[in-house]
């Protein structure tokens, strides 16, 4: 009998410690699955407005942030042509600075000229008003401050070449002072020329010598202006990468060219609200090839900062890496399933999570 009166009380102290040993002790694995979106490390792409323009644009998806973008506008009347090199089609990897394109403006090149032949005779209607009855004098003597300052501007480079040369100890310390030397007679060369050549304008006067070096100044600076708009017309490709061979739909323009740079890749994947206490950066994740099924490496770094809804449910955008090695399978734009598991929970955590899934679906 007494022996009964004891199991009767042993067998739910029993169950009850069982209960709080399980609670305590063992643990389970636990994983939070979603989708990603599969995206290159860096991308540049060239687009076309229905305008027209030309946009140039390249984005960071580490850092989600648009690095360069710029727009060339063509104005009204301008006859211009954008040519693409024909070979660029057919490669399927560029280099950095590789040429793309070509982009030839009648109306720049047209100002380019009328401005350097206004240029020239605005530099003869100086050495003419300034020379009096001496414009061969006046002439001579502007042509040798042009050669000094041309001989003074090429030694400044060679000498600041040389120095970096001297710092890192490629060249002797004689040869550096050698340059150095050389750079500050060509500097006195030039300084002398040029001022034998203000003596000879000293006789015209100087209201009227002013607005002539104005507008030599202003054209100078309206050619380097227009030289550099030239310049700029030349489409180079601003990183390495694979060409995709996918035309994007948009409706404001179309896409001519798309390069990745696909060194790395990164998911962006929607996470319900409710499961981010459970990821941390740096946390290794599962992305799930469709490839093949294997799994893919990848390391959490990042979190949105603002919530977004999708399928009127709270989400918060979470970004993982995934290196090139471990990529294999992976394309721009796929969309990938991934897994998420967290460490070893015991029996409380898991019903706790478990419940607050089976609530919030």
């Amino acid at each position: 009998m007494k022996i009964k009166q004891i199991a009767a009380w042993l067998l739910p102290l029993l169950f009850i410690s069982i209960i709080y040993l399980a609670y305590q002790y063992l643990t389970f694995s636990y994983s939070i699955t979603a989708q990603g979106i599969v995206y290159p490390y860096r991308e540049w792409t060239l687009a076309k407005t229905p305008d027209g323009n030309l946009i140039n644009s390249l984005k960071n998806n580490y850092s989600n942030s648009i690095t360069n973008y710029t727009v060339t506008e063509f104005q009204r009347g301008d006859m211009a042509e954008f040519s693409i090199r024909d070979e660029i089609f057919q490669r399927a990897y560029i280099e950095k600075d590789d040429t793309i394109g070509l982009i030839n403006s009648n109306r720049e090149f047209r100002r380019l000229l009328e401005m350097e032949g206004e240029l020239q005779s605005q530099q003869m209607l100086l050495a003419f008003y300034a020379s009096g009855e001496k414009p061969e004098e006046v002439q001579v003597a502007y042509d040798k401050m042009i050669l000094a300052r041309q001989q003074y501007e090429t030694q400044e480079k060679i000498n600041q070449r040389n120095k970096i040369l001297f710092e890192r100890g490629h060249i002797p310390e004689e040869e550096y002072e050698i340059s150095e030397n050389t750079f500050l007679i060509s500097y006195q060369n030039y300084l002398i020329a040029k001022s034998q050549h203000e003596a000879l304008l000293s006789g015209a006067k100087s209201e009227q010598l002013d607005y002539i070096r104005a507008t030599i100044n202003s054209l100078e600076q309206n050619i380097a202006h227009i030289k550099g708009l030239i310049d700029a017309f030349t489409i180079t490709s601003p990183l390495s990468g694979k060409i995709i061979r996918k035309q994007g739909i948009n409706s404001e323009f179309d896409a001519i060219l798309r390069v990745a740079d696909t060194t790395r890749f990164v998911v962006i994947i929607p996470v319900e609200l409710y499961n981010i206490p459970y990821i941390e950066p740096g946390q290794m994740i599962d992305v799930i090839s469709p490839m093949d099924g294997r799994p893919i490496p990848a390391t959490v770094f990042n979190f949105d900062s603002s919530v977004q809804s999708l399928n009127q449910r709270q989400h918060i955008f979470v970004s993982a890496m995934v290196n090139a090695q471990d990529a294999i399978g992976l394309f721009p734009d796929m969309r990938v399933d991934v897994r998420i598991p967290s460490g070893p929970i015991n029996l409380n955590d898991y019903v706790r999570r478990f419940m607050n899934e089976i609530y919030n679906n």
